[in-house]
């Protein structure tokens, strides 16, 4: 099972890369960004959670949850959706290496760290990257 989409007819893009037109995408969004700032919180709430809360607390099992059940799956999520948008604008293709990230960002979302460095290796010194789509 491929997740890219091949077009049927030739690419309309204008892009160098000869990249489907906005409209065609699907998976476009600001989801480096929104990576970012999920293991960001993640990494917060995690390290909250260890030093001071215990999860007997209401407190406790409230931040556990949402570092646990909230935000590293949206973590997951989000690493995904930036590697199809990668692959869909033919700017790169982490290939298998993407269900790789996504199943360590399950436990540890920081592993978003290691798939931001394998991306640039990719590509590096792409200032669209860093962008939006």
């Amino acid at each position: 099972m491929d997740t890219r989409t091949e077009p049927t007819t030739e690419p309309h893009g204008d892009g160098p890369t000869g990249s489907p037109d906005a409209s065609d995408r699907r998976f476009d969004g600001p989801w480096l960004a929104a990576l970012a700032a999920t293991v960001v919180a993640w990494t917060l709430l995690y390290a909250v959670d260890s030093a001071f809360l215990t999860p007997e607390t209401p407190l406790g099992a409230t931040v556990g949850f949402a570092h646990g059940y909230l935000l590293a799956p949206l973590a997951t999520a989000t690493l995904l959706l930036d590697a199809l948008s990668l692959a869909e604008r033919r700017v790169a293709d982490i290939g298998v290496f993407k269900w790789i990230y996504a199943l360590a960002a399950l436990p540890a979302p920081p592993v978003a760290v290691l798939y931001y460095a394998h991306r640039e290796w990719l590509k590096p010194g792409d200032a669209d990257l860093l962008g939006g789509p």
